[in-house]
């Protein structure tokens, strides 16, 4: 179902992040949201946007998919229509 895949799409995303935060992911020169938050975790003192901002844009991406999914199934599932 198109909408199960939509729903596992944000727990993809957060998989990968927490993979990379913890040095698990892909190679060390392509950026990613976990290894950005990461390195933004060693300087927070000096400069916290560096932290918040990849983990808003990680919020916001998951907030967005479970949002389109839950809007999805609503408009397109005919138990849910009555």
């Amino acid at each position: 179902n198109e909408l199960i895949a939509l729903h596992h799409a944000d727990d993809a995303v957060i998989v990968e992040a927490i993979l990379s935060f913890v040095g698990l992911s892909v190679a060390s020169g392509i950026p990613t949201w976990g290894g950005m938050i990461a390195e933004g975790r060693q300087i927070i003192y000096q400069g916290w946007w560096v932290f918040a901002a990849p983990l808003g844009a990680l919020f916001a991406t998951v907030l967005a998919f479970n949002q389109l999914g839950d809007g999805l199934r609503r408009a397109l599932d005919p138990v849910m229509q009555r």
